[in-house]
């Protein structure tokens, strides 16, 4: 009897490896990836953290880790590094919806006028007509900016805050009218307030109870606050963007306050990993089913048109947090990336070869072209590119070329604002102090010994230069792009400031 089982216990091992590939399958892949890594960094000089894993079909088959995590502290990237991954939570927010309405808990035919009844919305609005799938997918044909900067960069709000917020600065968004797309986080901000209004949980507990928990995505969490108290490393933000390619750490950073439901998650390669393959697998993580299949299949579904382009793929779709695009050879590819001051992730699959990507980036300018090329290899290796390392070499030495382009730009530019003269009517400490406004908080103004201004706006710091206008500084609160703070002056004195439409009291000593 023990002689006849041998072959059988053999056959069945045999089988077992037909079934489950072991990772040295992927060795050719793995030397050719990590060949091309070292490649493009090399190339574009980049020193900023990296973390990059490949899922193909149920298994990880490769993992880099890379660069600085914290260039002031010589933090090293690991596998234990966590990175911010900003706009990719909205597949985790988009998510959580789902499953609480087959769960009962959420009404997706509900309308915004429903939820917010306390609310007199202008009829143009269609508040009656917008649902939480228009929320979810961009097509709710509104927009509203305070909302969406006090959630992403000030912080300086509240639950009544934010009603008040909805109710007076909503107007009908003229470029994408209702049931017609435009790419915005307002959707999932107000879903966050409906989450917290509907079963009185705010959005980050509900994302990690109905999601993050049964993925076990154990080092992954909606809270600065929690990852700090914990001791874990978090990557902190960088940028290249200066002549000389120097690495340079950025004031700003995330905390909880701005960890809002259209980007608000920070997490680790492997665990973003066990994301990809939940999304692969239809809700499966080693044959354990997580998520029921029907949602996963759903929230992939292109849900709204849209036709943009992203460097050189074609969007033509957008599903329960996922873009949905056509790659340059063809494939389906369901992704979302992510943006803010010195962070860019990216996350994308191809259901027909089974391969997902995961880069995430602590920098946000060099690190666009070189994700998207990181990115695009392996996709390309997996859909089997006639010639792809001659391909992404060319490709390669396109994007540093337009990239360079770019940073003399941009360089330029701020080399001249740099020099503007200063149009100020009274002396520099006319213009320092606190100011305050009822809904927004407060604009502080200091002036420094150097005879030079700093401006914090909630969790927001920047120096100064001048504008093109009297009793007005430029301030650039983000690393791209700046905004103006015009004074009024009244006999003489200042007595406000206004900032991106809102005016602000100067208090009185």
């Amino acid at each position: 009897m023990k002689i006849a089982i041998i072959p059988l216990l053999i056959f069945g091992l045999f089988l077992s490896s037909c079934t489950k590939p072991e990772k040295n399958e992927y060795s050719e892949f793995n030397k050719a990836y990590t060949s091309f890594i070292e490649l493009a960094t090399a190339e574009f000089g980049a020193k900023y953290g990296m973390a990059i894993a490949v899922v193909k079909d149920d298994a990880i088959i490769f993992e880099n880790y890379r660069g600085m995590a914290d260039v002031d502290k010589n933090i090293k990237v690991s596998k234990n590094t966590l990175f911010y991954i900003a706009s990719v939570t909205k597949s985790f927010t988009a998510m959580a919806a789902l499953i609480l309405e087959s769960k009962g808990k959420l009404d997706f035919n509900k309308s915004l006028a429903e939820f917010f009844p306390e609310i007199n919305f202008s009829p143009e609005l269609k508040a009656d007509s917008i649902t939480i799938e228009h929320l979810i997918v961009h097509t709710s044909g509104i927009k509203n900016k305070p909302i969406g900067y006090v959630n992403s960069y000030t912080g300086a709000y509240d639950s009544d805050a934010l009603l008040i917020l909805l109710e007076k600065f909503s107007e009908v968004n003229t470029d994408a009218s209702f049931d017609n797309f435009e790419y915005t986080n307002l959707g999932y901000n107000i879903l966050g307030m409906i989450m917290e209004k509907e079963l009185g949980t705010d959005w980050k507990s509900l994302v990690a109870q109905e999601v993050l928990a049964p993925l076990k995505m154990n080092h992954t969490t909606t809270s600065m606050s929690t990852a700090i108290d914990k001791g874990w490393e978090i990557a902190k933000p960088h940028s290249q963007n200066n002549d000389t390619n120097t690495l340079v750490r950025l004031a700003i950073q995330k905390n909880d306050k701005t960890m809002h439901a259209a980007g608000g998650i920070i997490s680790t390669a492997q665990d973003m990993s066990r994301w990809m393959l939940v999304e692969l697998n239809n809700g499966k993580i080693n044959g354990e089913q997580i998520i029921d299949s029907d949602l996963v299949k759903k929230s992939q579904l292109n849900h709204a048109k849209q036709n943009r382009t992203w460097y050189d793929l074609k969007r033509f779709g957008y599903g329960y947090g996922w873009n949905i695009a056509t790659t340059p050879l063809g494939d389906t590819l369901v992704h979302h990336y992510g943006s803010f001051n010195g962070m860019h992730p990216q996350f994308s699959f191809v259901r027909k070869t089974g391969v997902g990507v995961v880069v995430m980036a602590n920098e946000g300018s060099l690190s666009y072209p070189l994700n998207m090329l990181l990115s695009g290899y392996v996709h390309d290796y997996f859909s089997k590119r006639e010639n792809i390392d001659v391909y992404y070499k060319e490709k390669l030495k396109k994007f540093k070329a337009d990239y360079a382009k770019d940073i003399k730009s941009n360089n330029d530019y701020m080399d001249r604002i740099t020099k503007r003269p200063w149009l100020l009517e009274h002396p520099f400490s006319s213009y320092a102090g606190t100011y305050s406004h009822d809904l927004f908080g407060e604009i502080v103004v200091e002036l420094t010994k150097n005879n030079t201004f700093v401006t914090t706006i909630g969790n927001l710091k920047s120096n100064l230069v001048s504008a093109h206008r009297t009793n007005a500084f430029r301030v650039q609160m983000e690393e791209n792009g700046g905004s103006v703070v015009q004074f009024e002056i009244v006999d003489g004195n200042v007595t406000k400031a206004t900032w991106k439409g809102q005016t602000y009291d100067k208090d009185v000593k």
